[in-house]
């Protein structure tokens, strides 16, 4: 059995299942049928050959005017896809394929989103002319690159071998665990980014931030720091270098993946920013003796799933007596807060509420602006 999912925009949505029929017979009556299919969607659950080349002939077939392409499987047969108006392309290779995938010319394109998993790659994306120095995304505004064990390069993205990368109309930028030469970087920080979420090593966001970030209306840096443990003694020195940078910023938002790098908080210098997320439990002391470095912080995320009850116990102790511990209110500017348990099946209660619950009054004298306490559980 093979799934297909083919939309086309004609006035209503196409959608095609359990395509059995003869590979050239489905060829001739797709197009004939549809004549006017301007997007292709294909997302087998198994990468099946007549799948793939029932796409790619379709892709083909379609060439001139497709505007849309989604595709999570490899290209096995060799072809050019030319699309010439192509406005989205959207690639998803989530299994142990070696990808041979077709060449598309960059100056339609809008939007790409490609993310890899265990793959290796073998490609020839971007067409440009012989005479060419440069790949120019000209129309480019949302690019999004996600890796995973496999962690690529923009280039290798590219293949853009000696060539240099544009982005000269980049608004949105998505990067997740990808690494980028210094050229590189300098390429994506276009003039007019304004949005830029980066997951992975801060030696690798540090380099792109040293581009100006004036025109962010948002910065979202995540460390994923148990991939990076050789970042370790490094991560506060890595942050302030690039927060103190971030002045005019609206939202500076960073996820912190490992309590491994924040062990000692008194390097922290983060004065913009406004958003942060912990995903392990910082003791409440550590955590408040850090707030007056983050002057502009206003909200507030904790994941307690890897906390044992011994710990949360210590936690709310510490809360309830928080006026043992400091003689008045701190001066933070934190008016939300969001404390998550994800773990709460492994759990006969609701852990958040009842560890958290009778404290709330507490964090909130030390907090004169804390007005939003959220619990969240799954």
């Amino acid at each position: 059995m093979v799934d297909l999912v083919c939309f086309g925009m004609i006035r209503d949505t196409v959608m095609l299942d359990e395509c059995r029929v003869a590979f050239k017979s489905a060829i001739d009556i797709m197009i004939s049928k549809y004549p006017n299919v301007s997007s292709i969607v294909a997302m087998p659950t198994q990468p099946h050959e007549f799948f793939q080349k029932l796409i790619l002939e379709l892709a083909v077939g379609y060439d001139k005017q497709l505007a849309k392409y989604v595709c999570s499987m490899p290209t096995t047969v060799p072809y050019t896809l030319l699309a010439p108006n192509l406005v989205e392309l959207d690639l998803r290779f989530i299994h142990s394929w070696t990808l041979k995938f077709p060449t598309i010319y960059p100056r339609s394109l809008r939007k790409i989103d490609i993310m890899f998993q265990d793959v290796s790659i073998d490609w020839d994306v971007f067409r440009v002319d012989k005479e060419s120095k440069a790949i120019v995304f000209d129309n480019l505004t949302d690019l999004s690159i996600t890796g995973d064990s496999y962690i690529p390069e923009l280039r290798d993205v590219a293949n853009a071998n000696n060539l240099d990368l544009k982005f000269p109309n980049l608004e949105r930028l998505f990067l997740s665990s990808c690494n980028l030469t210094k050229k590189d970087g300098q390429a994506l920080m276009s003039h007019k980014l304004n949005w830029l979420h980066f997951e992975g090593s801060f030696i690798a966001a540090s380099q792109l931030c040293k581009q100006p970030l004036r025109n962010l209306d948002t910065l979202f840096l995540a460390w994923l720091g148990l991939q990076h443990p050789e970042e370790t003694d490094d991560f506060i020195s890595l942050a302030n270098e690039i927060f103190n940078k971030t002045d005019g910023i609206k939202r500076v938002q960073c996820e912190i993946c490992s309590e491994s790098g924040v062990k000692n908080v008194d390097g922290v210098d983060w004065p913009y920013l406004t958003h942060l997320s912990l995903a392990f439990m910082m003791p409440f002391k550590d955590l408040f003796d850090m707030l007056p470095k983050v002057p502009k912080l206003v909200h507030l995320d904790i994941l307690i799933n890897n906390c044992s009850d011994n710990e949360l116990t210590e936690a709310t102790e510490f809360l309830a007596n928080i006026k043992k511990h400091y003689p008045a209110p701190s001066s933070s500017k934190i008016k939300s807060l969001r404390l998550i348990d994800e773990n709460t099946a492994l759990h006969s209660y609701s852990r958040c509420k009842q560890t958290f619950g009778g404290v709330i009054e507490d964090l909130k004298w030390y907090c004169p602006q804390l007005r939003d306490i959220k619990f969240q559980e799954s």
